[in-house]
């Protein structure tokens, strides 16, 4: 049986390539992805493969001859493939400790985030700041766009600087946004996004604000609610962050039918 057109494409591989690195109808492939082309999938010159540039432009390319440090490849197709949702979800997530919050980029990327905000709050374990601060999240982005190679997403999310609660709270302004706090005994997550919907709508955006392990201090609770933030609550059972962030986000992105 003949394979389809789009089965061919999904067969196959697919690397990210910076739009600067694209001159004309030749890319330039970065050392790190070359050498998992030239060393791990033992790709050669003549096979073609997927190239996106995290802006939402997917091409196709055949690899060319190249040096053991350089690796280019021809585009033959363009294509624009803008797969973002109409609602633009900012997942605010509480700094995790070990490899979780390498998960949380992952996943979040995975269900359709557009920004991430690492939030440093009162109860965050990891601490950081000035260079530790710039390389995590430089290796954040990365495990981002590593995420989209792997489910086909042509937009790369924006990771953000290290945040504490008053700098979020300044990102968000008149945008809808809500807090997850597992003492809020009035309003669960259903309830709060019903009462937002049309504002969300009107606004093509909605902030998720998820403690880290310790959860939020009254304070900082305090602090959202002035804001304007809404409070909610994920039901009676409390959820590890890693948990609370993945299944909030899936919960929106269902709700506002953005799945």
């Amino acid at each position: 049986m003949k394979t389809t057109r789009m089965e061919r494409v999904f067969k196959m591989h697919r690397f990210f390539v910076s739009a600067d690195d694209i001159r004309g109808d030749i890319a330039y492939i970065d050392k790190q992805e070359a050498r998992h082309i030239k060393k791990v999938l033992r790709l050669k010159a003549g096979d073609e493969v997927i190239l996106f540039d995290g802006s939402g432009q997917e091409y196709r390319a055949l690899l060319m001859e190249s040096g053991n440090n350089v690796l280019s490849a021809r585009i033959t197709e363009i294509s624009i493939k803008e797969d973002s949702p109409d609602i633009s979800l900012c997942l605010v997530q509480g700094i995790a400790k070990g490899d979780k919050m390498d998960n949380i980029i992952q996943k979040a990327t995975e269900i359709g985030a557009a920004v991430i905000y690492p939030l440093s709050s009162e109860r965050t374990i990891v601490r950081l700041q000035g260079d530790n601060a710039v390389k995590k999240v430089s290796r954040w982005q990365h495990i981002a766009r590593e995420a989209c190679k792997q489910c086909r997403r042509n937009v790369v999310p924006l990771i953000k600087p290290v945040m504490e609660i008053d700098q979020v709270c300044q990102e968000i302004g008149e945008f809808p946004a809500l807090m997850l706090y597992e003492n809020e005994q009035n309003n669960r997550l259903r309830q709060v996004l019903n009462s937002i919907k049309e504002t969300v709508l009107a606004n093509g955006k909605i902030f998720l604000i998820v403690g880290p392990e310790g959860g939020f201090s009254e304070v900082e609770v305090e602090k959202a609610r002035i804001q304007g933030v809404k409070i909610a609550s994920l039901g009676p059972r409390i959820l590890r962050t890693e948990t609370a962030g993945i299944a909030a986000s899936s919960i929106i992105m269902y709700e506002y039918d953005l799945m």
